[in-house]
């Protein structure tokens, strides 16, 4: 069983409502923790109250955007973007904190919630920001700072049509920065499942996501004029925090202040007419079901606003931007000159869309680690002890320690180390490095598919094999077959030791080289032997050997710790140039040349 992070934005409970298609496709085989705020929290309370697999965290969310009136509303602005930024740290910070407790994140509308170190995906159809004709000026730098945070994420899932001409969102979500993000079209997320039943329900009205200054007055003026229409009328109010239900009898009114689950679904497949506002969820709730609609944007809301002058949403819902004099009966006589947006193109297709890709990027790869092990008993059991702590699935890595030639304890410490480390298995060799190697690639289970040619003194940190998953899934069409990573000093971090090291990742990714790990697409490296005429610089003949099949990769991380014990021996510089010396010479002058072993300082 996996576990998500889900954390999705309370502005309004659009976007609570929008994943919840999302959770119920992810929770019976999953554990869930969604984070979020207020009402929309409570609603999701609500809707998952018999679940046994999910739990809620509350966490401040931003500030609605537009609030006040008339001078206000540009102080507010001022002072919720500077609340904004530092709530998005603030949720980075947190990330750090918890992040390898998961296997994935998934937010809708929360740019804090992102990690290198776990696949992250963000759900949103705003890669662009409308603002106030006032504020225009500042457009591309919004759109900059939007684009900066969206891509943090290693995947975008647009709910919209990939066809502009075909688009509910608009300029809002084709944008020319796209072409820089790794991103797609999903279609339309909606919690509404069509059901054929009966529609005696004239008018469905649906008031969640109006700003609290503006909601109440508005929703006393649909009350009054609901009372000159004809039929059933019901109101949805999306209070979570009450849960009394208010009849008008003589009016045939009835009041929810929020309804969830199958209630929910019922009053919307039985409405007739929907009235609310022009909220980009709403408007897929309404293509996922074909139904009728008069739509009210919401005032200050730009995006809403932008919504609801689009020519292709007024061909098929009508519109109404004065909601100081509404006229129910007038608009109603509207709704006969519509037509119902017809897209085969339904929730379902999504799901189907996202699964995919996070099936993608959530793959376990399977790794083998093979270790070469000559004389090395001052410090392989560190090394083990640290394999052992790795934050990865025991079924999908192995270990393959191959002993050469030792004349110390690195056999007997290795059998010990086997007692408790399951997947460990040891092997001997003759003498040799290459040997070594050779028959440890040879070794790996069926299963493998990438192996990580690892030095006897080299320590890796427990979410090392996690990173290193992400990574690979991440750039799976890269046509990686070969690489290494970054490594710091084990024994000695001082300033002068770390900037060595800084230098030798530097040298290692532009010249395609590495020492102490090589990590090799495994199918390939069975067909590729390290030459065991060479007893030093035979991993540099591999990768060239490896390389003639796909490209070098360079994997940053800071889980790898090496020995210094050579630098202390021969010194940092002296150590450089005779690696660069052994690297640049032809191979008939370091055939079967001695290694000078390093075993104690």
């Amino acid at each position: 069983m996996k576990k998500i992070l889900f954390a999705i934005s309370s502005l309004g409970l659009g976007h609570a409502t929008r994943t919840l298609s999302i959770i119920n496709d992810l929770k019976e085989d999953n554990f869930i923790t969604i984070v979020s705020y207020g009402n929309a929290l409570n609603f999701l309370e609500r809707e998952f109250s018999e679940g046994n697999n999910i739990e809620f965290i509350s966490m401040e969310d931003y500030p609605k955007f537009g609030r006040g009136k008339g001078g206000a509303v540009y102080s507010n602005l001022v002072i919720d973007s500077i609340k904004t930024n530092f709530l998005i740290k603030k949720e980075e910070n947190y990330i750090k904190t918890i992040e390898n407790e998961y296997d994935f994140i998934f937010s809708d509308g929360r740019y804090g919630f992102n990690s290198k170190k776990i696949p992250s995906f963000l759900l949103s159809h705003q890669i662009s920001l409308i603002l106030p004709k006032y504020l225009s000026f500042f457009q591309p730098l919004i759109d900059w700072s939007n684009y900066r945070h969206i891509k943090k994420f290693d995947k975008l899932f647009i709910p919209d049509f990939a066809q502009e001409k075909d688009s509910l969102a608009g300029k809002l979500s084709h944008t020319k920065s796209l072409k820089y993000l790794n991103h797609e079209f999903v279609g339309i997320l909606s919690s509404y499942k069509k059901d054929d039943l009966k529609c005696d329900i004239d008018y469905l009205f649906i008031i969640s996501g109006y700003l609290n200054d503006s909601k109440d007055s508005f929703v006393s003026k649909l009350i009054e004029e609901s009372k000159l229409l004809d039929g059933k009328k019901v109101f949805i109010l999306g209070d979570m925090t009450s849960s009394e239900i208010k009849r008008i009898d003589e009016f045939n009114i009835k009041i929810y202040p929020s309804v969830t689950g199958k209630l929910k679904n019922e009053l919307f497949n039985r409405s007739r007419v929907i009235v609310s506002r022009s909220g980009y969820t709403t408007i897929m709730d309404l293509v996922e079901l074909d139904k009728n609609a008069i739509l009210f944007p919401t005032p200050n809301q730009e995006e809403q606003e932008y919504l609801a002058r689009s020519n292709k949403l007024n061909e098929h819902f009508v519109i109404e931007g004065n909601k100081e004099e509404i006229n129910l009966k007038s608009l109603t006589e509207k709704i006969y000159k519509t037509k119902n947006i017809i897209n085969n193109k339904k929730t379902s297709d999504s799901l189907r869309k996202i699964r995919r890709n996070i099936d993608k990027y959530i793959k376990k790869n399977f790794f083998s680690i093979v270790i070469p092990a000559h004389n090395e008993e001052d410090f392989l059991e560190d090394t083990m002890r640290n394999l052992y702590k790795l934050n990865y699935s025991k079924e999908n890595f192995e270990i393959i320690l191959v002993e050469n030639g030792s004349c110390d304890r690195t056999y007997k410490i290795a059998l010990k180390c086997k007692e408790y480390i399951s997947n460990l298995k040891v092997y001997q060799s003759e003498t040799g490095v290459s040997i070594a190697k050779n028959l440890g690639k040879e070794l790996v289970s069926k299963r493998s598919d990438w192996t990580i040619f690892l030095d006897a003194d080299s320590i890796i940190d427990p979410p090392f094999l996690k990173e290193l998953n992400n990574y690979l899934n991440k750039n799976e069409d890269k046509g990686f077959m070969v690489g290494t990573c970054s490594i710091l000093p084990s024994d000695n971090n001082s300033f002068y030791s770390k900037l060595w090291f800084k230098i030798y990742d530097i040298c290692h990714f532009v010249s395609n080289t590495s020492y102490s790990v090589q990590i090799a697409k495994t199918n390939f490296s069975k067909s590729v032997d390290y030459d065991e005429e060479l007893h030093y610089s035979e991993d540099l003949k591999f990768i060239k050997d490896m390389k003639k099949y796909g490209d070098f990769f360079f994997f940053k991380t800071k889980d790898v710790y090496t020995s210094t014990r050579r630098f202390q021996k021969y010194g940092y510089l002296t150590l450089t140039c005779l690696w660069i010396l052994q690297s640049i010479l032809p191979k008939k002058l370091k055939t079967n040349k001695k290694y000078k072993v390093v075993r104690n300082l």
